[in-house]
């Protein structure tokens, strides 16, 4: 039997190879119909790898296209550029050598001072968030959330001390972040993200290089790799957490106080958000 062509009553035009399926028409346990076309909300639609990717950013527009940032006024503001520098040999000052973005793309977003690289100012509080719909037609288990940071800091006990970045888990719906505000108590409309799968501890949700306590010493100088399991035994604030057919958003944020300024900042990249049925 020739190759020839097949349409579907949703218009599909395919490839017919109904003929090289054995007679039975099984390959295995799989139907022809379902071993060439599928069909899903009455369509048909030729069969290949589903996707469950939600959100994934590289930064390789060179902006903040796929967020939503809240700067305001403040000195240092989320940036998106080329010129990622290190902590200048663990000292925190200005200086630092240039380290390579671990990308396919040369942009990463980092707070700056300078719109050109990832040093800070003392006294800043900045976020920006991207949103994602979790699909009517699915039921998930759980997200993970993965990106590359470097950052050094200033890290001290509790949820809010000193310079560090943060992540939040938020209902967008009833809740919009501000510049200037330190997010450091859970609502029943956001809460800080705490888990990690990979970095050594999770040092209250707080993102620093500060020490062999912060979450991971070796993002002073270098570009670590972040892997969060998020689900309903992350998120417990009442009614926060959804598993199907809603909206949500990750919030990542950088605080600094008034004090030491080591830098870089807070720098990120090859965002990525998945959902696990």
């Amino acid at each position: 039997m020739g190759l020839s062509l097949i349409k579907g009553n949703s218009g599909y035009i395919g490839l017919d190879k109904r003929g090289e399926v054995a007679s039975t028409g099984t390959t295995g346990s799989v139907s022809v119909r379902k071993h060439y076309l599928e069909r899903k909300r009455g369509n048909f639609e030729p069969i290949g790898p589903e996707t469950n990717i939600l959100f994934e950013d590289n930064f390789s527009s060179g902006d903040l296209t796929n967020w939503s940032v809240y700067n305001g006024s403040q000195s240092a503001i989320w940036y998106v550029g080329t010129d990622v520098r290190d902590s200048n040999g663990g000292t925190g000052n200005e200086g630092g050598s240039s380290v390579t973005i671990p990308s396919g793309s040369t942009y990463a977003a980092f707070v700056s001072n300078n719109n050109t690289n990832n040093y800070y100012d003392s006294l800043v509080d900045v976020h920006m968030v991207f949103e994602f719909t979790i699909p009517s037609d699915v039921t998930i288990t759980g997200l993970t959330l993965e990106f590359d940071w470097l950052c050094f800091g200033e890290r001290g006990s509790g949820s809010g001390s000193f310079d560090y970045g943060y992540l939040n888990f938020i209902n967008p719906s009833s809740f919009t972040p501000a510049a200037n505000v330190e997010y450091t108590t859970d609502t029943t409309s956001r809460e800080r993200i705490i888990g990690t799968n990979t970095s050594p501890n999770t040092d209250s949700g707080k993102f620093t290089g500060d020490g062999s306590s912060s979450r991971n010493s070796g993002a002073i100088n270098n570009f670590v790799y972040e892997n969060i399991t998020i689900d309903s035994t992350e998120i417990t604030q009442s009614g926060l957490w959804c598993d199907t057919n809603c909206t949500r958003g990750i919030m990542f944020s950088w605080s600094s106080d008034s004090s030491v300024v080591d830098n870089p900042s807070w720098t990120i990249s090859n965002v990525k958000l998945t959902y696990n049925e």
